[in-house]
């Protein structure tokens, strides 16, 4: 078994189009392997350049995420390492060496962490607008019963039968509908992001001045409700909302080219 915080000695896997690369396949491997051996060999500054180097190429890989969040930790970047440690879970979900590692630095930091119900995480599974779709289907067919059981005659003797389906499809619909919406607010990996500096705290208001509603230990994780110049006002763990300074939380998707 892997101890925490080991680099993982495998190939990184491409998860992008062709166009968007900008060195080949086996350069990208050539470079990979160098930055695990200068991770191997403590220079931890070149193998965060070599994996940052692959990231501004525009490559997924779960593997290089999990790297680039040890690195960061040795680095003592404790934000940033819980960063791309959630990067590589959006890509492999339930992945032992990251659900480990961000335990680990979990009970270090204390850092906030919205809780997921078993609800949250099925609807994580599912493809995006998939509730918007079926939601759809559910109150045209609810639509046509209900019409269906007023206009066709000789479906008036089932009237009741008809009357009970459509409205169950459109509650149902409109159920589908309302997840789907809650999705797209409350789970959507583009509205979350991780505090990466120290010293953060979530303010009354975007003002410096104001007064503080929480600090926030590196790593903590809020929900981005709004943007407002070089501030966001945040939902924060533990059902409280704030404003923090935008270069303190890094959103965790997409993401974006890195500068070495």
């Amino acid at each position: 078994m892997k101890t925490p915080f080991s680099i993982a000695q495998i190939l990184v896997t491409l998860a992008v189009s062709a166009a968007s690369l900008t060195i080949g396949a086996e350069d990208s491997n050539e470079l990979f392997t160098s930055a695990n051996t200068a991770f191997e060999s403590g220079d931890y500054g070149k193998a965060a350049r070599n994996y940052e180097r692959l990231v501004e190429d525009g490559l997924i890989s779960s593997t290089l995420y999990y790297n680039l969040g040890t690195t960061a930790f040795r680095l003592e970047k404790p934000g940033e390492a819980v960063l791309w440690y959630r990067r590589a879970g959006l890509i492999e979900s339930g992945a032992p060496e990251v659900t480990q590692n961000l335990e680990y630095l979990r009970t270090k930091l204390g850092f906030l962490e919205f809780a997921e119900t078993d609800l949250d995480r099925f609807l994580r599974t599912l493809p995006p607008e998939t509730g918007r779709w079926i939601g759809s289907v559910l109150l045209w067919g609810g639509a046509f019963a209900l019409a269906a059981t007023f206009c066709i005659p000789r479906l008036r003797k089932q009237r009741t039968a008809f009357l009970t389906l459509g409205i169950i499809l459109v509650v149902s619909g409109y159920a589908a509908l309302r997840l789907n919406q809650y999705t797209g607010e409350q789970l959507a990996p583009e509205n979350f992001a991780t505090v990466t500096s120290a010293n953060t705290k979530a303010l009354t208001a975007p003002a410096p001045g104001a007064k503080t509603v929480i600090d926030l230990p590196p790593g903590s994780e809020v929900r981005i409700i709004q943007a407002s110049g070089p501030w966001r006002y945040v939902d924060i763990p533990g059902e409280l909302r704030g404003w923090v300074r935008a270069e303190e939380i890094t959103p965790v998707w997409p993401v974006p080219p890195q500068k070495s």
